[in-house]
């Protein structure tokens, strides 16, 4: 039998990479998982990983060493750690620096394949920063040609954990989510991200070189409310904003949130919910996640 194969996982405490980690533990005999972190002290960091390597994203020597023999790498860096809310072009510039260079790292330590997770810009229609720096990894890795499988992620679930919603007199609840009834949003659970990214792995013949989709479920918040209804047994309803009541709030939303928002209202993200699906049949819909996700029922009050 083949020894496992080394894959270094950055951000391994994070929830992309956590979820990635747990994905190849399933399979122990096939991979060797070595996780990137500052800290490989602190409790979220001790996991059941092979090794973990003490790097900073902002200093590639620092995790250099710990790239050699891997096979494959999982990037992945958070605009929003940078981000202090009005820095968004600092922030993305942050998040390009730390993502190009742990992939450069990766292809000068002689790794086969990098799966990056990613997203898609909107240029010249809208400017989009977080979105706009994962692209350009993704044109950095493709002119240097960079053995690699491009993951375009979508909305987590588990973001409307944060939602806020209130009670009204006749009892239906009303949840806040500052969109227009029928905005569109495709999404998946963060949590299910590591079952694309073994499955890339698994088949480098069909995915290096290719763009992949993690998406389960295109929602929005009127289907949100569905679900809420139908789970918690009691009425749900949006704030019907239209269109026009979405654009005036532009000045009173955190400005890069109300850039994603303005993405999802123009029905910006495309993503095939089948394909990906087929990929990672394993991954929740909507439906199943909030089921399982018992302290975001408790945050909605079931």
């Amino acid at each position: 039998m083949a020894a496992p194969k080394k894959v270094v996982v950055f951000g391994v405490t994070g929830n992309q990479g956590a979820s990635v980690a747990r994905a190849l533990l399933e399979h122990k005999d096939k991979w060797e998982v070595w996780g990137v972190t500052r800290n490989p002290d602190s409790g979220s960091s001790k996991r059941k990983l092979s090794k973990l390597i003490k790097g900073d994203l902002d200093n590639p020597q620092s995790y250099a060493k710990g790239l050699e023999g891997a096979y494959a790498s999982f990037v992945n860096a958070n605009f929003w750690i940078a981000y202090k809310g009005n820095n968004s072009d600092e922030a993305a510039e942050i998040e390009f620096t730390q993502s190009s260079s742990a992939v450069e790292a990766s292809a000068k330590a002689g790794v086969k394949h990098v799966v990056y997770s990613t997203l898609e810009s909107y240029k010249p229609r809208q400017d989009l920063p977080h979105f706009d720096a994962k692209a350009r990894v993704t044109e950095y890795m493709k002119k240097n040609n960079i053995p690699g499988t491009q993951l375009y992620t979508s909305f987590f679930f588990q973001n409307l954990g944060m939602a806020k919603w209130d009670e009204g007199k006749d009892g239906k609840r009303i949840l806040h989510l500052e969109l227009p009834d029928d905005a569109q949003m495709p999404g998946f659970s963060v949590d299910d991200v590591g079952y694309w990214v073994r499955a890339a792995l698994e088949d480098p013949q069909k995915w290096i070189g290719k763009d992949m989709e993690a998406c389960t479920e295109v929602v929005s918040p009127k289907r949100i409310c569905e679900v809420l209804t139908q789970l918690s047994g009691k009425q749900w309803d949006t704030q019907h904003w239209s269109r026009d009541a979405f654009m005036e709030h532009k000045n009173k939303m955190d400005g890069e949130l109300w850039l994603n928002y303005l993405a999802f209202a123009n029905g910006e993200m495309k993503r095939d919910v089948e394909a990906s699906r087929k990929i990672a049949p394993q991954a929740k819909d909507f439906t199943q996640w909030l089921k399982d996700s018992p302290k975001v029922q408790e945050h909605f009050g079931f």
